[in-house]
C-alpha cells in the first residue's frame, strides 16, 4: 500500500498537469473560433472564383494545350505531395493519422513538401522523399503564404520537375470527426472542376471573355489554386485546434478521474494509519495498566 505522503504528492502532480491541459483546452477553443471565423470570411470569395473558373473552362478548346491541363509521363509520373501538418503536438492522433495516410498512398519515388514542424521533424532523417528546403509554418495561415506556396508548386510543374501535384490535409467532417483527404492540384482535370450553380445559368452559355478564354483562364487559374491551398490550410488549422481541444478535454477528464481514485485511496490509507495509531495507543495503555 502506498504511503499517504506519496499519494498526496501524486495528487498534487496530477492537479498541476490538469491545470495545463485545461488551459490548453481553453486556448484551442479560442483559436478554433477565430480560425472558423477567418475561413467563413474568405470562403465566399474563393467559392466565387471556383464558380468563375467553371464558367471559363467549358469555353476552352476540348484538347487544351495549356500546361495546367497537360498530363505527362503517365506510366511513371513524378508526383509531389503538399502535406499540411501541425507545428505542435498534443493534438491526439491528428498528425499520426495524416502521416500514415500519406505513407499509404505515396510511392517510393514521390516527393514530400511538408508544411508544419511536426511533420517535418517526423520525416527528417527518416524519409528521403522529404524536400528539406521547403519549410513553412502551419500556424495562422495567411493568403500571402498560400500565394508563395502556389508559386513554388506552379514553377516546379511548369519547369518539368513534377508531373503531378497533390495536396494532403485534414478535412473536418462534422463537429467531432475529421479525416485526412487528398486532392489533385495539377494538372487540372475538367471532371473535378465544380460545375456552375444554377444561379449562374448554363456554363456553356453566352459569356463575354475579354480578350479571350485562354487569357482569362491564365489570370484566374493561379487564384483558383491559391484558394484551394489557403482553404486547405485554414481547414487543417481548424481540424488541428478541434483535435487538440478534444484531446485536452479528454486529458482533463482523465486527470479528474485519477484524482478521485487517488483521493479515495489516500483517505483509506490515512484512515488505516489513524486506526493503527489508535490501536497502538490502546494497546500501550492496556500494557501499562497490566503492569500496575
Amino acid at each position: 500500500m502506498s504511503s499517504s505522503k506519496l499519494l498526496k504528492e501524486r495528487i498534487e502532480s496530477i492537479q498541476d498537469t490538469m491545470k495545463i491541459t485545461n488551459a490548453m483546452y481553453l486556448i484551442s477553443s479560442s483559436k478554433l473560433r477565430k480560425a472558423r471565423q477567418n475561413y467563413q470570411n474568405v470562403s465566399p470569395y474563393f467559392n466565387r472564383m471556383r464558380d468563375t473558373i467553371s464558367r471559363v473552362v467549358p469555353h476552352l478548346p476540348e484538347e487544351p494545350e495549356h500546361p495546367f491541363f497537360h498530363e505527362r509521363n503517365l506510366e511513371n509520373p513524378r508526383r509531389a505531395y503538399l502535406v499540411l501538418t501541425a507545428d505542435k503536438g498534443m493534438a491526439g492522433a491528428y498528425n499520426q493519422n495524416l502521416l500514415k495516410f500519406l505513407r499509404e498512398h505515396a510511392d517510393p519515388n514521390d516527393r514530400f513538401y511538408v508544411i508544419g514542424q511536426v511533420g517535418y521533424r517526423a520525416l527528417r532523417h527518416r524519409d528521403p522523399r522529404l524536400v528539406e528546403e521547403f519549410r513553412y509554418s502551419a500556424t495562422a495561415p495567411t493568403l500571402q503564404r498560400a500565394r508563395d506556396i502556389t508559386v513554388d508548386a506552379i514553377d516546379d510543374f511548369k519547369s518539368g520537375k513534377l508531373d503531378e501535384i497533390y495536396i494532403v490535409y485534414t478535412k473536418i467532417q462534422n463537429a467531432l470527426t475529421s479525416e485526412p483527404v487528398m486532392e489533385r492540384l495539377l494538372p487540372l482535370d475538367r471532371r473535378f472542376l465544380q460545375p456552375a450553380p444554377k444561379g449562374l445559368g448554363d456554363p456553356r452559355g453566352e459569356v463575354e471573355l475579354v480578350p479571350d478564354a485562354w487569357t482569362v483562364f491564365e489570370q484566374i487559374a493561379p487564384i483558383y489554386m491559391h484558394g484551394m491551398i489557403f482553404g486547405a490550410m485554414t481547414e487543417s488549422f481548424c481540424a488541428e485546434q478541434s483535435a487538440r481541444m478534444t484531446a485536452m478535454d479528454s486529458a482533463t477528464k482523465s486527470a479528474n478521474d485519477m484524482i478521485r481514485d487517488l483521493q479515495l485511496e489516500y483517505n483509506r490509507t490515512r484512515q488505516g494509519s489513524i486506526t493503527q495509531e489508535i490501536t497502538e495507543i490502546i494497546g500501550g495503555a492496556a500494557a501499562v495498566q497490566d503492569r500496575t
